[in-house]
């Protein structure tokens, strides 16, 4: 039986916009009940599609969540990847300096602001990742190896070169603090809105953070400097 080109593509359409949906929804759904409560009955309805879709797709309801979860990574990874590739080949170089380290981490760190406060996607992807949190599963490493522990080795990277200090787990508790500082503006978003009378957040609100974020960072690199 011949089937034209145009049979084909609009086959292979729909399966994409399938897959796409499911994962689209799933970041929702296993956001919104977490991955015990959620069903992929709940999910294939929501998306539209036939809950076969998911073993087919996905190989069941974990593969989807690890799907789910590689998405979100992929999503901050992209968001942050040239900057993140910048400081290798910088440090690679060996001949960056501590107002150039500085510079590079404010760099990273604005992204990050710009992501995890600004961003209308932010919200969505923290349900997930605040659970893996606090309940880890076999996906936590997926977001660590990928998102997480690269940050933390950049950042570190960058407070050792500012300040002249020797990589240690000291410098590393470091840069989890300056990393924490973005983090809690999502976290704690609800908090941040009630006691400050914010929208939760506008542009306006996204740039008033960002720069108290980058002050502080500033302040603390500095003062490490002097101290030694």
């Amino acid at each position: 039986m011949h089937v034209d080109n145009k049979t084909k593509s609009s086959k292979t359409k729909r399966s994409s916009n399938a897959h796409d949906r499911l994962l689209e929804v799933g970041v929702d759904v296993f956001g919104k009940h977490g991955f015990d409560a959620a069903t992929t009955r709940m999910i294939a309805k929501k998306a539209g599609v036939n809950i076969a879709a998911i073993p087919y797709y996905f190989n069941g309801k974990e593969g989807l969540y690890h799907k789910v979860v590689g998405y979100i990574a992929g999503k901050l990874e992209s968001q942050v990847k040239s900057t993140l590739v910048e400081i290798e080949e910088r440090v690679a170089e060996g001949n960056l300096n501590g107002e150039e380290a500085l510079v590079l981490l404010e760099k990273l760190l604005e992204k990050l602001i710009n992501f995890m406060v600004g961003s209308p996607e932010a919200p969505r992807f923290a349900r997930i990742v605040l659970r893996e949190q606090l309940y880890p599963s076999s996906a936590y490493d997926i977001l660590f190896y990928r998102i997480m522990a690269p940050m933390i080795n950049a950042v570190s990277k960058m407070i050792a070169t500012a300040t002249g200090a020797m990589p240690s787990r000291a410098v590393s508790l470091c840069a989890l603090t300056l990393i924490g500082q973005v983090i809690v503006f999502r976290v704690a978003r609800e908090t941040t809105v009630r006691a400050l009378g914010l929208k939760g957040y506008s542009s306006d609100e996204t740039a008033e953070i960002r720069r108290v974020i980058l002050e502080q960072t500033r302040s603390m690199i500095e003062a490490m400097s002097r101290t030694g």
